[in-house]
């Protein structure tokens, strides 16, 4: 047991349950509930954990770019205290209409100018997505392959001491709900939004990636396609999000041991247990390396780019 200072009231954990040798995915969950949170003025008779299954369900935690942001904004300065650090964020909402306890119902022209100021600030954030040196930077020099960029000495944390790094930060959250304040140990990933030509990956072409036979994740590999609109799953009639070793067995293996993944709206014939739908929604990929190994680290490795192929 250990105590957290919380500055606000509401407070969200992330876990990723991964099970490691012959363990299954159910034990990883049922495992994950020893885990429990509660005042600690009930220490000594802790509560009874209450634990959802979010399993097939659709849960968004990225906002849209419309009237409903501002909405969202209003709702959480309602429900948290202000902060000293967010006083100047304060007083910029409340120019637009955005105060503690006050409805908001922004009509007319206000209305549309914030309508209009989710889409160009949602236009930026893009630009910062799509180009290397905001939240992301190239891995190998001869690769589309991007790393994420951690932004200070300090990790995730986005701040310098005198100043806060507010274009890395956006850029970042535009497209990732949490992140540990380091990536490697457990971790590490790799996005890609572009293919061997260097050209955005479309939800209209078909692809492949070529994944060795040796890839350097002591527990496993990982790929899974994203909506480049939304940066979320993809949500598909075969319920199939992305592709892991764990699946390897039941998918097609070349000689050499590699496997080839499919990226398209259509599975390709023969291959289905290889593809991964993309639904016609333009796309991007993370491939994650769970217990990244040297070959990782040091670069000896390299991933083959994604390959347009039709």
């Amino acid at each position: 047991m250990f105590p957290v200072h919380l500055d606000l009231y509401g407070i969200y954990v992330a876990l990723r349950c991964i099970p490691l040798g012959d363990a299954t995915f159910a034990e990883a969950a049922e495992y994950a509930k020893q885990i429990n949170a509660y005042p600690l003025s009930q220490a000594k008779q802790p509560p009874a954990g209450q634990y959802v299954d979010i399993a097939g369900k659709h849960v968004p935690t990225l906002p849209d770019y419309d009237l409903s942001f501002f909405a969202g904004l209003c709702q959480l300065l309602d429900e948290e205290p202000l902060l000293e650090k967010d006083k100047v964020m304060g007083g910029m909402l409340a120019s637009i209409g955005i105060r503690k306890g006050a409805p908001f119902k922004p009509k007319g022209k206000i209305e549309k100018a914030l309508n209009q100021a989710a889409k160009d600030g949602y236009a930026y954030l893009e630009y910062m997505f799509e180009q290397p040196g905001f939240s992301m930077e190239r891995y190998w020099p001869q690769r589309q392959w991007m790393k994420l960029r951690e932004p200070s000495q300090e990790g995730f944390v986005f701040d310098e001491g005198d100043y806060l790094l507010l274009d890395e930060r956006g850029s970042l959250f535009h497209w990732v709900t949490f992140i540990p304040r380091r990536l490697g140990k457990a971790t590490a990933y790799l996005a890609a939004l572009r293919d061997s030509e260097g050209e955005l990956l479309s939800g209209k072409g078909r692809y492949r990636l070529k994944v060795p036979a040796q890839v350097p994740a002591r527990d496993f590999w990982s790929v899974i396609a994203y909506s480049k609109k939304n940066k979320a799953f993809i949500y598909n009639d075969d319920g199939r999000v992305g592709l892991s070793s764990y699946d390897k067995s039941n998918m097609s293996v070349n000689d050499d041991g590699s496997v080839d993944v499919y990226f398209s709206e259509s599975a390709p014939q023969g291959l289905e247990s290889n593809w991964i739908p993309t639904a016609g929604e333009d796309f991007f990929l993370l491939f994650r390396f769970y217990g990244p190994e040297k070959a990782y680290f040091d670069r000896s490795f390299k991933l083959p780019d994604i390959e347009r192929i039709d």
